[in-house]
């Protein structure tokens, strides 16, 4: 005999997990649709969190901070001769002088001097810009 009652709540149970299922997935989609993808080598100084908190309050930094990955820092020859033309704060280790991560070298911009570091275990010269050439540069 066909237990009606019993195929009725069959039915509702299934109802039931099947919008529970779809709340989890609409809930996880909108949690993880409020991260916006980053370029990764931000991600060497920042949390994607604290990414999405820059471009929320200030959108002008990100652009930023893209840039100084590009443009804050470059390689030349050490100067022969001129040892005492730049003021040497220290030595720094590179891996790879052709791919500079900025953010790697975990030094702060200074407003408006440049810094000299010589490259460990070579004749090169890592310059980090100044912010305000940086910020000329990004206009």
């Amino acid at each position: 005999m066909f237990n009606f009652d019993y195929q009725f709540e069959k039915v509702l149970r299934m109802k039931k997990v099947l919008i529970i299922l779809i709340s989890i997935m609409c809930s996880g989609s909108v949690l993880f649709g409020q991260n916006t993808a980053f370029d990764s080598r931000l991600l060497v100084k920042y949390s994607v969190e604290e990414l999405n908190e820059i471009k929320k309050e200030n959108p002008s930094e990100i652009r930023f901070l893209l840039h100084c990955i590009e443009s804050a820092q470059y390689i030349t020859p050490f100067p022969e001769g001129k040892e005492d033309a730049v003021e040497i704060i220290g030595e720094m280790e590179v891996r790879d002088i052709n791919d500079i991560n900025f953010f790697e070298l975990n030094v702060e911009l200074i407003q408006d001097n440049y810094q000299y570091y010589t490259i460990k275990d070579s004749n090169m010269l890592l310059v980090i810009k100044s912010k305000d050439h940086i910020l000329k540069t990004l206009k």
